[in-house]
């Protein structure tokens, strides 16, 4: 890639250009092997794809006394121009971070156990979002917030294919009540995912288009534990407030249609 290009890439990101979209980088989609994270949520080049859905999430507070997290992630952000992964990530914007608390439907998935029971697979996602919504209106499962959470420490924040800053209760009982949340809300909408007990909170920062080298890997896990540590010791305990019943047409935006 040249330095000019760089450069504009880089000018573009600083002024606001929502999450870094590639939008002239064909030869560069082809220089290393794409992983989950091309094709069904972005495209190669890094364009955002449909991925259309439902979902419970908590959205980071970006004003007000608990918006110290959100700030924090925003200085990530803002950092990841200059390092020597960037064109091979697709960030999220800042306006979506999110934690989810239960991830719903989505038009892709429509298998036994990742589309609602009693619903057929053959209806619109449109229809779907309206049949879950009812059917958590209707458990009447909330309210719970706070919800209270710690970056976990035992877990690097690179799966092979995102950035993440990982999650975890901040005690025991925050643990037990996010479990019942979690349980009343799989026997409302009617999904259990095989990781249901072993779900791993956290929040997303970026996307993989393509494989890391060695030398971006080793970076990226070096940045990942750096910007753990910073958020945990800026921000000991993460406040989340009411979860909110969201559906989405791609990633960078989680619309909410209500408080649970």
């Amino acid at each position: 890639m040249s330095e000019g290009f760089a450069m504009a890439r880089r000018d573009l990101f600083a002024a606001g250009g929502a999450a870094l979209l590639v939008s002239a980088a064909p030869a560069m989609a082809r220089s290393a092997p794409a992983v989950e994270g091309a094709g069904r949520k972005f495209y190669a080049d890094g364009r955002v794809h449909p991925f259309a859905g439902n979902t419970i999430v908590c959205h980071l507070d970006q004003h007000g006394p608990n918006s110290a997290a959100f700030n924090q992630l925003l200085d990530c952000y803002r950092q990841f121009p200059a390092k020597n992964y960037f064109d091979k990530i697709a960030l999220l914007p800042p306006s979506s971070y999110h934690m989810t608390v239960f991830g719903g439907a989505n038009n892709t998935d429509r298998e036994a156990d990742k589309w609602p029971s009693g619903i057929s697979p053959a209806v619109s996602m449109e229809e779907c979002n309206r049949i879950v919504g009812e059917r958590v209106k209707a458990a009447a499962v909330g309210p719970i917030s706070p919800i209270r959470m710690r970056v976990d420490p035992a877990d690097s924040g690179y799966d092979g294919n995102t950035l993440r800053i990982p999650l975890v209760p901040a005690d025991e009982a925050e643990a037990q009540k996010l479990r019942s949340l979690r349980d009343r809300l799989s026997n409302a909408i009617g999904i259990r995912s095989p990781k249901h007990d072993s779900y791993q909170y956290h929040i997303t920062l970026g996307y993989l288009l393509r494989t890391f080298s060695r030398n971006e890997l080793r970076d990226a896990e070096q940045d990942m534990r750096r910007w753990k540590a910073e958020l945990a010791t800026r921000v000991p305990v993460i406040e989340l407030g009411q979860p909110e019943y969201c559906i989405f047409e791609d990633m960078f935006a989680f619309h909410r249609q209500f408080f649970i």
